[in-house]
Formats: C-alpha cells, structure tokens, sequence
C-alpha cells in the first residue's frame, strides 16, 4: 500500500492511504456499531417524565413509527434501520478485508479510531438535538388576552379507563385539559400524547394537582375501557388525573362534534384522519384556550394552565 501511495503528493498520498488502507472502513464499522447501540438504548428506554424518556419517546415516533397505544415501534420500521447497517457493515468487510484482517492483528492499532467513531456519533446525537432546540420558534410572549375565549363547554358524561363515569362535572372547579386520540393511531396520536406530558412534566405537583386530563377516544367502536386501561398503563398514565375516555359510540361522537374534533375514516384503511386539538377549559368550565402541535404551541399550552391555575375558582 505505501508503494502505492508514494506515487501522490504527501498530502494526497496520507488521504489516499486513509481511504485504501484499514483506517477509514475501521472508523466506519466502529460508526456502524455505536450508532446501532445508539438505536437499541432508544428503543428500550421506557416511557417516562424525565428529559431523556422524553426525547426517546419522539426519537421512537419520527424514526420507528412508534404507535399510540403501546409506545412500541412498528417492526417494519426497526428492520429497515437494523438492515441498513448490517448491509453497510458487510459492504465495508467485503471491499475492505485484507487490510481489515490485517490489522485485527494488532487490536491495539483500533483503539484511537474507535475513540474517534463514538466522538463522531456522540457529536452527531448532540448536534441533533442542538438543531431541533435552534429550529424551535423564538420563544414569543403568549399572547394570553387575545387568545382567550369564554365558550361554555357542553356537559358529558364518559368512561374512562377504569370503568368510571367521568365528564365535565368533574372539572367543577378545576382546570381541564381536553384532546382526542385512539389506541391503533400511529402518527399524531402518539405526539398528542408525547407532549400532553412533557407539559404535566413541566408543571409542580401542586400545579399537576389543580389539572386534569381528559383524552377522549376518536375510535369508540374499537377503544373500550379495556383497551384504553391497556393503553393507560402502556403510557404510564392514571386516573383520575389522567383519563383516557369511551363510551357508546353515538354518545362518543356527539362529545367529539360538540367540541369541534374534526375526524374522517379512511373505509379501505380504517385509519382516521383528525385534528392535533387541546382545549383548556378554565375553572368554571368555559373553553379558555385551543392549542395544536407543536414545540410554540406546547409552550403556550403550558403557559395557558398555569395561568388558569392561578385564577381563583368560581364563587
């Protein structure tokens, strides 16, 4: 190889001897590797309020189609990103075996670019989540008067997970925060669900405990009490802070029209198609406040409960 090489200029020839030798498909198998593991601690690390569940949660989502009702990811989606650097790994060992067999000789010889490969993917982990705090909007002052409403919520009576009647008269005096998801969504239920905790994170215990949650189902022909305990748990979520809500269909889909959670079922996929829609209701039970997705749109949900939270209940 250094026969070859010589035939370059200095600086060429070091480049060229990088990429021909045993250095470069080292680096890159270390890459492969650490990067694998990388994956693997995203995909085990459970559900939770810290920041790190939190991120792993998202990462699940947006990489491996995590879905609603279980948090897991698809299968198709792990395969595809456990192939592709499997087939990479065997790419590099084909094209790069006798130098790479050559210096497994001398293991020691690997030691600095398997430091340079995990500086690399931590590197790259870190400027991810730098890009996705630097892509977030300027953190706008809410603008809390001129979003605010005082539309009477209409009264309903659910089920939640636990087989207890639950509706508005159990917001009596407190804040309530109202959305609308199924347990087989596997795109924006699972964000709905993501950031409605990462804001009850965010919150005090003794702000947590002025809120309550009500997640009506968009399924009800599917989602019963069983199903959405299952989902519950799966999310480590619980009532009656947390309720995830069924019932008779008809009864269902009159509280979702009555609160404006617009939907539409695909009949050949059986997939819904919906609105991201949070609605926080104030303390005498009056729609204060509607909020979508998003990384501004959850801090201003945020921002709405705890204003609301410091208002002082109806007399």
């Amino acid at each position: 190889m250094s026969g070859t090489s010589a035939s370059y200029p200095a600086p060429l020839g070091a480049v060229h001897e990088f990429f021909a030798g045993w250095r470069f498909p080292a680096f890159l198998l270390f890459a492969v590797l650490f990067a694998g593991v990388g994956f693997a601690v995203m995909l085990a690390i459970p559900a939770g309020d810290t920041a790190l569940a939190q991120f792993a949660e998202d990462f699940r989502i947006w990489c491996f189609g995590a879905q609603g009702a279980t948090g897991a990811a698809r299968s198709s989606f792990v395969t595809a990103f456990a192939l592709q650097p499997i087939l990479l790994a065997a790419i590099t060992l084909a094209v790069w075996w006798t130098p790479l067999r050559e210096v497994a000789r001398r293991p020691w010889a690997l030691l600095p670019w398997a430091i340079a490969a995990l500086v690399l993917i931590v590197a790259l982990a870190l400027g991810f989540t730098a890009s996705r705090e630097a892509e977030a909007p300027g953190a706008e002052e809410f603008p809390a008067e001129d979003l605010r409403t005082e539309q009477l919520a209409a009264a309903f009576a659910l089920i939640n997970q636990e087989g207890t009647p639950t509706g508005l008269a159990d917001l009596r005096g407190r804040v309530g925060l109202l959305t609308a998801v199924y347990s087989s969504c596997g795109y924006t239920c699972p964000m709905i669900l993501a950031q409605t905790k990462r804001v009850l994170a965010a919150l005090t215990p003794a702000e947590r405990a002025g809120l309550t949650v009500m997640a009506v189902t968009l399924d009800p022909e599917r989602d019963t009490p069983a199903t959405l305990a299952e989902m519950a748990q799966l999310q480590k979520v619980s009532a009656p802070s947390f309720n995830l809500l069924s019932g008779e269909p008809a009864t269902v889909n009159r509280v979702l029209d009555s609160f404006g959670f617009a939907r539409t079922r695909n009949p050949d996929t059986g997939v819904i198609d919906h609105a991201n829609l949070f609605l926080v209701l104030d303390r005498g039970g009056r729609i204060a406040y509607r909020f979508s997705l998003g990384e501004r749109q959850e801090r201003w949900l945020l921002s709405a409960i705890r204003l609301l939270l410091r208002e002082a209940p109806p007399s």
